[in-house]
């Protein structure tokens, strides 16, 4: 293991993207080593150059490292087909070895289709570096889709999953705001009227159903709550479905403000990102589809206790059940 304190503390995260095999041959040097710092910055690098990327000023370690407090954090990377992470966690990190990356992507596949007793176990092991910490996650590609709650090391404990270091160090820098509140209920679904209706009357705040009137309202309110059918098909052009027609990634993506918080009580939307990108702090969404029926109870209890986004949602999956809720952001 290496000592947190022995990292370079003022070596950026991240920083333009590099030449692609450049990248590859550090990542391998840094996995062989278990050099856990090379591995994720590294690993930052690789991220870099995805498209929905855009560029930010590097970071240095000790301001990540100041904002986590009594968090563990676990960075999951896939490279020549296997699935490595880092975690950091009480001043210490280390590398991780969990085999076969296919066979994680394989088992987060089976939980939206049951609970293979078998699946739940392998997954449940990714946890364990973590100890019982609070976790903030940053996900491989074959784990982006994994409802975290479903695992046993994660009931009732505040997990937060963020698409890299860097986006949740920006997210932690937000401040949590929670006053303000619009509420959003899509057509064609049995209790999207009942569920927003039931926290308005809680909460306050106002009721939109169509496009113009959700945008508008997401430029004032600091808690957006969204009951809609949602379709992914790649960030900008994911949609929310309201009462006239689709509410699109790239119509987020021109807001020059989203609300601290947002609640997506809908089918995978894949919108966090863009969310995260526009400056929400939290973005609470679904990984998998909904249960129209059961999801009311979960979500007045995680808007009762909105000031902890992370632990509001452990608790309300602990106690209604996993519905495939995550946190993203720096909840």
């Amino acid at each position: 293991m290496t000592p947190v304190e022995t990292w370079q503390p003022n070596a950026p995260l991240d920083a333009q993207p590099l030449d692609a095999h450049l990248v590859d041959v550090e990542l391998d040097r840094a996995l062989a080593e278990g050099d856990a710092l090379s591995a994720v910055r590294w690993n930052e690098h690789r991220l870099a150059r995805r498209p929905e990327r855009t560029p930010g000023a590097h970071v240095p370690l000790t301001d990540v490292l100041g904002t986590l407090e009594d968090h563990a954090v676990l960075v999951f990377l896939s490279h020549r087909g296997r699935l490595a992470a880092v975690s950091i966690s009480g001043g210490r990190s280390r590398v991780h070895d969990f085999g076969e990356a296919r066979t994680a992507a394989r088992y987060v596949r089976s939980l939206s289709l049951g609970t293979p007793p078998h699946a739940v176990a392998w997954l449940d092991r990714l946890l364990w570096p973590a100890g019982d910490r609070p976790v903030v996650v940053v996900p491989s590609p074959e784990l982006e889709r994994m409802p975290w709650a479903a695992l046993p090391s994660a009931r009732g404990r505040a997990v937060s999953v963020a698409p890299s270091v860097r986006c949740r160090h920006r997210a932690d820098s937000r401040p949590l705001a929670v006053s303000r509140r619009l509420w959003v209920a899509g057509p064609r679904l049995r209790h999207a009227r009942r569920e927003v209706e039931v926290l308005r009357r809680a909460h306050g705040g106002r009721m939109q159903s169509t496009v113009d009137g959700a945008l508008r309202g997401m430029g004032r309110a600091d808690v957006a709550h969204v009951a809609a059918h949602g379709v992914r098909r790649g960030e900008l052009f994911s949609y929310l479905r309201l009462d006239d027609g689709p509410l699109y990634g790239h119509d987020l993506n021109a807001l020059p403000r989203v609300p601290s918080v947002v609640v997506l009580s809908a089918c995978e939307s894949g919108l966090a990102r863009v969310l995260l990108r526009r400056g929400a702090r939290v973005v609470v969404e679904s990984v998998r589809a909904v249960p129209d029926d059961r999801v009311v109870s979960l979500m007045i209890d995680l808007h009762a206790h909105l000031a902890r986004p992370a632990q509001a949602l452990a608790d309300a999956q602990a106690r209604h059940g996993d519905l495939g809720f995550v946190c993203v952001g720096a909840g």
